[in-house]
């Protein structure tokens, strides 16, 4: 419903100071740090990174990185190559005046000929610290042969020698691997970080609250009907049309569920105009975007279709409807809207509708509160098209940043904004069960639940719902 995304990178718990920790997570321990301390006392070791330098220049370049760090960076070379430039930073814990760990992230993580000396039991730290740092990229290097030094206590300096199948399944587990080349004795690797997506999704509304109060106000004054009250749960199908890509190859279902089920059709964004053009004409198409750009859905509003409208549109919104058939309802989004149903407001007594941070999440609880309970979904992706068309046509919003997201094995093209939207959907499917549970509406013949539930497509939403939920990672 017109919100945007917050994503704090930085945060990754209390750092600590000096070389052996960063954040709770162990790099090294006290006792092998002091045996490569000794080892970079040999001016032949720790040299090697300066032969990287084209490809990270290259890399610099190819996403506009404005920092680079240097993890494990030995005695400094590639910055000396580099002329150690402002946006290059270092950090080696064995060596003097570099041994800080990173305070912040950078768009680019260099880590060569390093993650072979990290020790094994420490590995998985190091490899989600580098995680960490990362803002975009990761360019990685590893040998997997032998090392031509020893440590002091005689050990082979690579103390964590793998074969290349191994680091790829290891390395997998915390980037999305762009491109992977085996060289036989080295592997080089440019991936994405990636993070579990948790608590560091924030949602910001798109509009002031005061602003999409007084908005209510305004279509509220100059529009008469009313969406209709609460219904008792009754045993009709919601087709809920949604203007994610998958629409291209799914839309052909929505007719034949309108005559086998007699199910009521409701558009949302884009699909307004989708339906129309394929001669299927929504019954009802339903907004709740405060947003004056958002009218672009409904420039071209057709006799036959119910516009049901949040009175927090934009006012030329609902003035381009109001020789339609147009009823408003109320959105809860904040406090600011209880001021609409006070004993003083401009509807007393009246309701209204909360749930999700999509017009899709919001247009399932408008139907839900008039008594659907079986809902048909198309459309509501969650991701991108494997071409990178992040709709089934013409938009009027910007172009999403993408992110890859992984769900179990599988990898999607998404943003944080439908990050977010996907989240919310499960919340809403979940809070909905619950207030169906306990109004006492019937169960669904061989389920536990109250809601009957049907996903069209193949995007992450989908393939998220099949996991059970399971959790979202995503590369930055």
């Amino acid at each position: 419903m017109g919100r945007e995304l917050e994503c704090n990178l930085t945060k990754w718990g209390p750092r600590k100071c000096g070389p052996l920790l960063s954040g709770d997570l162990m790099l090294i321990s006290p006792d092998y740090l002091e045996q490569n301390r000794e080892l970079h006392k040999d001016q032949s070791y720790g040299r090697s990174s300066w032969k990287w330098a084209d490809m990270v220049s290259s890399l610099k370049e190819e996403i506009d990185a404005k920092t680079v760090l240097d993890y494990g960076c030995g005695k400094g070379f590639l910055g000396e190559i580099l002329g150690h430039p402002d946006w290059l930073r270092e950090y080696d814990p064995a060596i003097p005046g570099k041994e800080t760990a990173p305070l912040t992230v950078s768009d680019l993580v260099v880590c060569t000929d390093v993650l072979e000396h990290i020790e094994p039991d420490l590995l998985d730290s190091v490899l989600e610290h580098i995680n960490q740092c990362a803002r975009s990229l990761v360019f990685i290097v590893i040998s997997v042969i032998p090392a031509t030094k020893n440590l002091p206590d005689g050990r082979n300096a690579h103390v964590s020698l793998h074969d290349a199948d191994w680091w790829k399944k290891k390395l997998g587990e915390k980037f999305a691997i762009k491109t992977w080349n085996d060289q036989g004795t080295e592997i080089v690797m440019v991936g994405s970080s990636v993070r579990e997506i948790g608590d560091n999704l924030i949602a910001k509304s798109a509009v002031s609250d005061t602003l999409r109060y007084e908005q209510a106000v305004i279509n509220s004054a100059k529009t008469k009907e009313r969406v209709p009250g609460t219904a008792k749960a009754h045993a009709g199908r919601c087709v809920l049309v949604c203007y994610g890509p998958s629409l291209h190859y799914t839309w052909h279902n929505i007719r034949a569920e309108r005559r086998l089920y007699g199910a009521k059709i409701v558009s949302v964004s884009g699909a307004h105009d989708f339906l129309i053009e394929k001669g299927i004409i929504p019954d009802i198409h339903i907004d709740v975007d405060p947003r004056e750009h958002k009218g672009f859905f409904t420039r071209n509003p057709h006799p036959e279709v119910n516009y049901w409208m949040a009175s927090c549109c934009h006012p030329k919104t609902i003035d381009n409807l109001l020789s339609n058939k147009l009823s408003l309802w109320h959105v809860y989004n904040s406090q600011e809207d209880m001021k609409i149903i006070a004993p003083d407001g401009i509807e007393p007594g009246g309701y209204l509708i909360s749930g999700g941070g999509s017009v899709g999440c919001r247009a399932m609880s408008v139907m839900f509160d008039q008594g659907y309970r079986s809902f048909s979904v198309y459309g509501m992706d969650c991701s991108f098209a494997n071409d990178g068309k992040q709709h089934a046509g013409e938009h009027s919003g910007k172009q999403q940043n993408e992110w890859p997201v992984r769900i179990g094995d599988r990898w999607f093209k998404s943003s944080g904004t439908l990050v977010f939207v996907a989240k919310g959907f499960m919340y809403v499917v979940r809070a909905l069960n619950q207030v169906a549970r306990y109004n006492g509406d019937p169960f669904i013949e061989g389920t536990n639940d109250r809601l009957e539930l049907f996903l069209h497509g193949d995007g992450l939403l989908q393939e998220m719902y099949r996991a059970n939920m399971e959790p979202i990672y995503r590369a930055a």
